[in-house]
């Protein structure tokens, strides 16, 4: 047992020596093990970003079981399914109730550049709320007006002075698909954890 302690301790000096013998290989080596590191830890970073970013709605949804149609792509590419199938869910014992939920890409006119866009719209029965989020919830009279909408203070684009105007209580016009509508209030959706 004595032996193998001294030995390791021979050991230790010699692997020290050749470490610091060429001080710059030393150094090229440590910051070739740094930046190795930096780059794993962006890549977990844009992991948890794509992947927080692609389930902040699904996060959101009230319920227990979504039922979606099997030729659905992703969220933005839904297909629709029967309504039929959503009153046999209802009928499932123990069920307390079965909500459609419609969501889509819709063209719009940024009512800040007036140019035409692509976003995602959500729409539910304002009488029975579908997301858990407060700055919906809170506003679902303004919804229950036809062609009245609530935008996303985090969207993405020139939205500033929408955003102002709605915040001075002005009331602010769009179109979409032709049609007009209004911004009716905005909301915040959070970042869900």
């Amino acid at each position: 047992m004595m032996g193998l302690v001294q030995e390791l301790q021979r050991r230790t000096p010699l692997g020290w020596l050749q470490l610091s013998h060429q001080k710059s290989r030393l150094l090229v080596a440590l910051a070739g093990i740094a930046f190795a590191d930096v780059l794993i830890f962006m890549q977990l970073g844009f992991q948890n970003a794509l992947y927080d970013s692609n389930t902040r709605l699904n996060r959101a949804f009230l319920g227990d079981i979504i039922l979606i149609s099997p030729q659905s792509r992703n969220m933005q590419n839904l297909a629709t399914f029967s309504r039929r199938r959503l009153l046999q869910a209802s009928d499932v014992p123990g069920v307390k109730s079965a909500t459609p939920l419609y969501v889509g890409l819709i063209t719009w006119k940024n009512p800040q550049t007036r140019r035409k866009t692509t976003v995602q719209a959500i729409g539910f029965n304002p009488e029975q709320p579908a997301l858990n989020i407060a700055g919906v919830n809170s506003q679902l009279d303004k919804i229950k007006l036809p062609e009245t909408f609530l935008f996303d203070r985090g969207a993405r684009g020139e939205y500033q002075q929408v955003f102002q105007q709605i915040d001075a209580g002005q009331v602010v016009t769009t179109e979409v698909d032709r049609r007009t509508i209004t911004i009716g209030g905005l909301c915040e959706v959070p970042q869900l954890s």
